[in-house]
């Protein structure tokens, strides 16, 4: 049987012969947060690239050409590094920045979660939560432990109520129940349900939901999130169509790559 050859490692046998060693520079060509730092740390322990020393820390302010992370090392060392580092920070601080756009838009009062985390690969999911860490977007509907349970597992259960009392008897706080019409709102919320999601993307259905619980007297007993292809420039209807809690998918998974380059600058 053929065994499959290893490929070449060009980029190696250019530089494997250079003597001394270099000192690079990561900065970025644009502004950008910082993100992601705690991941690359682990990520480069298992690999040769150098020396690192992270000038700037998590979550901070970072302009063009402002220096993030001093690399020392052989040639071959330094061209490892360019090929690890760059991505995983491009990513969580792309990320970031995203986060920190939309928070500075964001009606007072609204709490903004990013639940999408989970539909990414896994190897992206940690630098996805250090991008929305440092850029002040929860992945969290609420901060405490609740229950969470979407309509396909509410129709499994046998309806909403059976729904809340299933969530319940799990004993790890509120239960969240998701929702598409104000009669099943105010269901949910009688039932039991702390937290009303709904995912329609319809203002208008918000709305109508927001009315329903105040009109029944318990839309001061739940908690209301939205969510459904929101967009930066929906947040002040959904605030004002009455929710607590809007979560974005798309819209800060979706943010570009915070561009970032290494320079060699000097040589020992």
């Amino acid at each position: 049987m053929e065994t499959q050859s290893r490929p070449r490692q060009l980029t190696d046998e250019l530089l494997t012969a250079v003597p001394g060693r270099y000192r690079a520079i990561v900065s970025a060509t644009e502004p950008g947060i910082v993100a992601g730092l705690g991941d690359l740390k682990h990520l480069v322990s298992e690999h040769a690239v150098g020396s690192l020393t992270y000038l700037l820390s998590e979550g901070d302010d970072a302009g063009p050409g402002e220096p993030i992370i001093e690399i020392i090392g052989s040639a071959v060392e330094v061209a490892h590094a360019e090929n690890l580092v760059l991505g995983p920070l491009g990513f969580a601080g792309g990320i970031a920045t995203r986060c920190r756009e939309i928070r500075a838009r964001a009606p007072s009062g609204l709490h903004i979660a990013c639940g999408g985390w989970k539909k990414l690969p896994a190897a992206l999911k940690p630098l996805l939560r250090s991008g929305l860490d440092a850029g002040g977007v929860s992945p969290r509907l609420v901060p405490v432990d609740f229950v969470y349970i979407d309509k396909n597992t509410v129709r499994m259960l046998g309806g909403l109520a059976r729904a809340a009392s299933a969530g319940q008897r799990l004993d790890h706080g509120d239960v969240a129940l998701q929702v598409t019409s104000p009669a099943q709102a105010v269901t949910a919320a009688r039932a039991g349900a702390n937290i009303i999601m709904d995912d329609t993307g319809s203002v208008d259905v918000l709305r109508a939901i927001h009315t329903a619980l105040d009109a029944e007297g318990i839309r001061d007993q739940v908690t209301l999130a939205f969510a459904g292809g929101v967009t930066v420039d929906d947040l002040p209807a959904i605030r004002a169509a009455g929710a607590d809690v809007v979560d974005m998918g798309r819209a800060v998974l979706n943010a570009p790559l915070w561009d970032l380059h290494l320079e060699v600058n000097d040589h020992e």
